[in-house]
Order: structure tokens, then C-alpha cells, then sequence
């Protein structure tokens, strides 16, 4: 893809657009694309500055994630979290919503990138994620935190979070069904405490 769209700024969004479209359904090609380098392909764009570049190649990122096909490629692409945190940065909901679904399938059963997610301060980014006034991105902000939530050292930011009462405000919503997770995100907090004193 690079070799054939040099010099064309339009061309890249085109193709991941176009494999964002044709992955959608298929596992098989998303099996297929790792032969071509895509991961590091998609690794490239998510650093790039073109936002819909950005979209469009974490939405690629998001479909491998989700169906679970190298899924631990797209956790050792180097500094996955600090350029994940950067497009949770972007004011851009609909990047947000494809990143926060992202974090919250490469985090489920991964103790280490969930580690990771403490470190480079994610978590502050995904709690900030609970005040913006989007129900799709505001649900995914609270599924993120459960996963992280096990993780002790992430107490504190979630914790003094400004955005901690919106996620409580979250277990009360007949719009956005997160009660349970948040009782949980709760439970866990308190717990884990307990058991630490």
C-alpha cells in the first residue's frame, strides 16, 4: 500500500477504509493481512497526524482486537498505550468510542498491558472519557475501569478522578447500563483495600 500511494495523501485512508469495511466480517482476512505486515502498517498510522487516517486505522486495530487475531501483536507494538492515551486526547467522540472499545478487549485477560495501562496514566484518560457527553463512549469509559480496577495502583486515579462522580452518576443511568460494572468497580476497590491492610 505504501509503495503504490506515494505522494498521495488521500489514497491510505481510501484502502484502510476499504479493509476496515471488508475485515468487518471475515476473520479469514484478517489472518491474511498479517502476511503483509499490517499490524506494523496500522502501527504507523495511528502515529501519523491525518485524524481520519488515525480513525480509520484504529477501527483495522479495533476489528483484530475484537476478533482476537493478534491480539498480543497490537499489545507489543511499542508504546501502544501512551499512543492509545494520545487518541483518547483527540476531542474526536468517534475515535474515542472505536479506541475505548480497543483498550477494553487488548486489557480482558492481560494482566501486563492492564499494568501498562497504570503506568503511562491511562486511566486518567479513560476517566475523563466518564464527563464527555456521549452515552457510547461514556459506557466503554466504564468498561475500561472495571478491567483496570483489579490493578490496585490504578485506585488512586480513579479515585481523585474529577470525573469519579460522573461514574457514579453512571450506576444510576437508565440510559447507559453500567450499574453492575461500576457496583463491581466498587467492590473491587474496596476489597482489594481491605485486603491490603
Amino acid at each position: 500500500m505504501a509503495r503504490m500511494t506515494f505522494g498521495n495523501t488521500n489514497m491510505p485512508k481510501f484502502c484502510m477504509q476499504s479493509l476496515v469495511r471488508l475485515v468487518a466480517k471475515s476473520k479469514i482476512v484478517l489472518v491474511e493481512l498479517l502476511d503483509y505486515n499490517i499490524v506494523d502498517l496500522i502501527s504507523v498510522c495511528l502515529r501519523g497526524d491525518d485524524v481520519e487516517l488515525i480513525y480509520w486505522a484504529a477501527g483495522l486495530m479495533h476489528e483484530f482486537v475484537l476478533k482476537d487475531v493478534a491480539s498480543n501483536q497490537f499489545r507489543a507494538i511499542k508504546g501502544i498505550h501512551t499512543i492509545l492515551a494520545g487518541l483518547l486526547s483527540a476531542e474526536e467522540m468517534y475515535i474515542s468510542r472505536v479506541v475505548l472499545r480497543t483498550i477494553k478487549f487488548m486489557a480482558y485477560g492481560d494482566e501486563s498491558f492492564r499494568q501498562g495501562m497504570v503506568k503511562t496514566n491511562i486511566v486518567k484518560k479513560i476517566m475523563h472519557c466518564l464527563a464527555i457527553n456521549d452515552d457510547d463512549v461514556r459506557y466503554w469509559a466504564t468498561l475500561c475501569v472495571h478491567a483496570v480496577a483489579s490493578q490496585v495502583e490504578s485506585h488512586r486515579d480513579i479515585l481523585t478522578a474529577p470525573e469519579f462522580e460522573f461514574l457514579l452518576e453512571l450506576a444510576l443511568s437508565k440510559k447507559v447500563h453500567a450499574a453492575i460494572f461500576v457496583a463491581d468497580i466498587l467492590s473491587l476497590i474496596c476489597c482489594i483495600c481491605k485486603l491490603r491492610v
